[in-house]
Parts: structure tokens; sequence; C-alpha cells
């Protein structure tokens, strides 16, 4: 059932975020249209509204990791109690994050600092994304229930309805009416809609749970929470140093032209790392269920499934974006103004290669609840990243920004991550962990510079050498890791199912 269930979460997270990757490469060239400070201001907007989501505390990782045994052991009456919780919790976020959102109102138009576009103007569009973060905390505990138990797929159903039809509004907002406000309000509109059908999916999925118990958690289980949460605040001060704070920086130092130009490469590398977290939360919730009920072997022997897959899925789309970012913005999406240098590309690469890589080390990490371990870590990692980061971009611009973000990441999680999951969930040395990172990395640079030299064969020009970059892309990565990881027990899995999927295909034909 675990199997079945991360299969189904996986292939619909999948479809979903594909499908949703797609609707802002359509818009942005659109948003584009209205100015290139537009995009960089929206960009802005985005990253200081992620920011306040630290407020948060990670209560939705802790909810959902709490949520698991008594799921698994089908106790109503403790999920109820931790619904109430989650609830309640998010009622005081939520105040939180409107009052914080009133004091940036007042500061971000200070820090775009553009002359085409009013303080207040900046001020009120600013304090509509502030809006729709919090619609995202409606019916929360509701959407926590959904995906602890395995139903990921109703969730990303859902969202994709929703954003496909917001889509459409937007576009009719810019093109028709020109304006970037109504395209920001059916943002909000959408949000909302999206909450209202997980209340209504979850009240008819789980009307056995008493939402309105008078039962609270033990004084014990408050406490373990809360250090799970505080530990959690300080990770996500890490990573959000990492992704908004650079963006901050780029745009206070270097204005919102650059980050208008940046803000197509995050949108790829976001929605590729979007995708492949989305496929990972998949399989979170029954890799928590496991954890639960399996032995330590067990739960290592799907870790080393997962940690490949991992691999499998990284080495494709580095390679792939380090191939076919310039052609497909220069001939198809943004145009040449929108290009940045060789080298400004590969450090941008480098920096999602390294993020994606962690992403089955963090999915075990979430899973077994290890947030208190490397805590200050977290926090060391934001200090040096924005250090060196602020010093860097007066020398080199955004690349110091982006060899910031490199160097803070390698000196810090890259190391304590892996060894405290092998420390504390697999009880066996992390060694075996780098030695497969070190084999995964080469086999990732072998299959990119091969890809790159073979694409620099073709000297076309337009949609021939990007569908001829495409086709290199494809072939090439995958098959080095045909040949390469054939034997190996992880790779005969996948080809396992794949086997199958096909078997049951035919049968069905057949029939």
């Amino acid at each position: 059932m675990r199997t079945r269930n991360s299969i189904i979460n996986s292939i619909v997270a999948l479809i979903s975020y594909i499908i949703l990757s797609l609707g802002p490469f359509f818009i942005s060239p659109f948003i584009a249209s209205l100015g290139t400070e537009v995009l960089g201001i929206q960009k802005t907007f985005v990253d200081t509204v992620s920011l306040l989501s630290i407020v948060e505390l990670g209560i939705s990782f802790g909810i959902i990791y709490k949520l698991y045994k008594p799921i698994a052991d089908g106790d109503k009456k403790k999920i109820a109690i931790l619904l109430n919780f989650y609830k309640n919790a998010f009622k005081v976020i939520a105040i939180l994050v409107f009052l914080l959102g009133v004091i940036l109102s007042f500061i971000i138009p200070k820090l775009c600092n553009s002359p085409k576009f009013s303080d207040k103007w900046i001020a009120c569009m600013f304090f509509l994304y502030v809006f729709d973060t919090l619609s995202t905390y409606l019916f929360g505990h509701k959407r926590a229930m959904l995906i602890a138990d395995q139903k990921n797929y109703i969730v990303n159903i859902c969202r994709t309805s929703c954003q496909l039809i917001m889509y459409a509004f937007q576009i009719v907002a810019i093109c028709i009416f020109r304006s970037f406000e109504l395209y920001v309000i059916s943002k909000l509109i959408f949000t909302l809609l999206e909450a209202i059908l997980i209340h209504i999916i979850y009240n008819k999925n789980y009307s056995d749970i008493d939402l309105k118990t008078n039962e609270r958690m033990s004084e014990k289980e408050r406490i373990d929470l809360f250090k799970n949460l505080g530990a959690l605040f300080y990770h996500k001060v890490g990573y959000k140093s990492l992704t908004s704070g650079s963006t901050l920086i780029i745009t206070n130092k270097l204005g919102e032209a650059i980050t208008g130009v940046y803000y197509p490469y995050t949108l790829i590398t976001n929605g590729l790392s979007s995708i492949t977290e989305q496929v990972f939360s998949s399989i979170l919730s029954s890799f928590g269920n496991l954890l639960a009920k399996g032995t330590k072997e067990d739960v290592f022997n799907v870790y080393k499934k997962v940690y490949f897959l991992n691999h499998l899925i990284f080495s494709f789309f580095t390679v792939s974006l380090f191939c076919l970012v310039e052609p497909f913005i220069k001939f198809i999406w943004m145009g040449p103004n929108f290009l940045f240098p060789i080298d400004t590309v590969l450090l941008i690469t480098v920096n999602f290669y390294m993020l994606g890589m962690r992403q089955s080390i963090t999915m075990v990490k979430n899973s077994a609840g290890l947030y208190r371990p490397d805590r200050y870590f977290a926090l060391l990692e934001a200090a040096i990243n924005i250090f060196l980061s602020l010093s860097l971009v007066e020398c080199i611009g955004i690349n110091g920004v982006l060899i910031s973000n490199i160097f803070s990441s390698l000196l810090i999680p890259f190391w304590t991550q892996p060894y405290i999951v092998y420390k504390n969930v697999f009880k066996r040395s992390v060694m075996s962990y780098y030695k497969k990172y070190f084999v995964y990395m080469l086999v990732t640079l072998f299959s990119g510079l091969l890809s790159f030299y073979l694409c620099s064969l073709c000297k076309e020009e337009g949609i021939l050498k990007l569908f001829f970059n495409a086709v290199i892309c494809l072939i090439i990565p995958n098959l080095i890791n045909l040949v390469i990881f054939y034997r190996t027990t992880e790779q005969q899995y996948f080809l396992g199912i794949i086997r199958n999927l096909f078997t049951k295909f035919r049968m069905r034909d057949r029939n």
C-alpha cells in the first residue's frame, strides 16, 4: 500500500507541477510587456513575502510528522487533538504575518526604490501578496491531514485546477486590461478557492474525526513539539537566506532591472525544484509510515532507492538546465535581453545541483523529525551567506551572491545533514553517503561536459538549436546513467517498476 500510494502521489505531483510550471513560463512574457521593472518588483514581492513564512516556524512539517503514528494506529482522538492545535497555532501565525506585512509595506517601497511607480502603489501591491500568503493558512490543518494520510494527490489536483483557471484570468488581466493589479487580485481569489475545496474534501473524507473535542495535547508533547518548532525556525532562516535573502540583496545593490533579468532563471530552477520537491513530498508520508513500523534495514534499503532517484532526476535536470536555458530564453521565451553570460549560468547550475541533491536526505530528516541537532548550524549558514553576499556583490555583482550561496551550502548543510541522518536514523557510517555522492557528481559532470560539447556542434539558430540540444540532453545523461548503474539494485528496482507498468498496459490492451 505504501509503494502504491507513493507512486500515485509522485505521478500526480509530477504532472501537477509540470502543468503549474508551464503557467508562469507562459505568463512571464506578458508581465515583461508591462516593463522589466515589473518583473523585478514581482520577484522582490514574492521573496519578501516568502521571508514572512519564517513566522510559521515549520509547524506544517512538525504536525505532519506527529500525525504519522496516530494515522497508522487509527487513533482518531489523537488526530483531532493535533489538528486542533495546528488550527489554533495558525490563527496566531496569521495575526503575526499580518502585522509584519503592515510594517514591511512601509519598508518595501524604499527597498525597491523605483522611479517608475509610487510608494503607495508598491505598498498596496505588496499587501495583496501578504493577503495571498494569509489565504494559504486557511484550513491548513485539513490540508496537513490529507498530506499525512498519503492523499497528496488530492491536494495537488485541487491546486492544479485552481491555478490553471487563475492563469487564464491573469492573461486576460494583462492582455486586455493591461493591469498588474487585476493579475495580483486573481492570484488571491484562486488561493482562497483552493482552500475552500480542501475544506470540502476533508469534511467528506474525515467526518468521523471530531474537531470539536475539548482535549488538548499533554504538557510533555507540547514541550517536545515546540522544541522541534524552534529548531525548524532556525532551518527556515538558513534556507530563506539562500533564496529570498539573495534576491533582496540583488534588488537593493544591483537594481530591479538585474532582478528582472534574474527572474526567468529563478523561475526555471524553482519550477524544476518544485517538481522534484513534490515527488519527494509524496514519498515523505509513506517513508514516515515506514519509520514508524519498519526495521532499520528496511528503512535504509528504501532510502538507497530514493537517493538514487534523487541522482537520476538531478543529473538529467542539471545537464538540461545548463545546455537548454540559453536557447530557450533567447529563441522561445523572453528574448536576448534576458540572458546572463556563461559563467553566471554555470554558477546558477551548480547552485541548483547542490540544493537538489539534498532533497533525499532532507526527506529522511523531516520524516524522522530531526530538526534540533543542527539548528544552530542553519543560523551559521545564514550568517555566512549574507556576509559573503554583501561583500562580494559590490565586487563581482550577481556572481558574488551565487558564489556565496554555493560556499555556505558546501560549508554547512553538505556535511551536517547526512551525518545527523546516518547517525540517528540509519545507525551506520556516513561515508557511504559521500562515496555515492562523489560517484553521482562525477557521472553528472561527465554527462554535462559531453552533452555541452555535442550541443556546441550544432550551429543552427532558433527552434532547431533548442530541439537539437533537447534531444542530446534527453539521450546522453539518461543513457550514461543506464549503462553505469545498470547492475545496481537501485537501477533494477526502478526498471522493474517500469516493466510492470508496461505489462499491465499490454494486458489491458488485450482485454
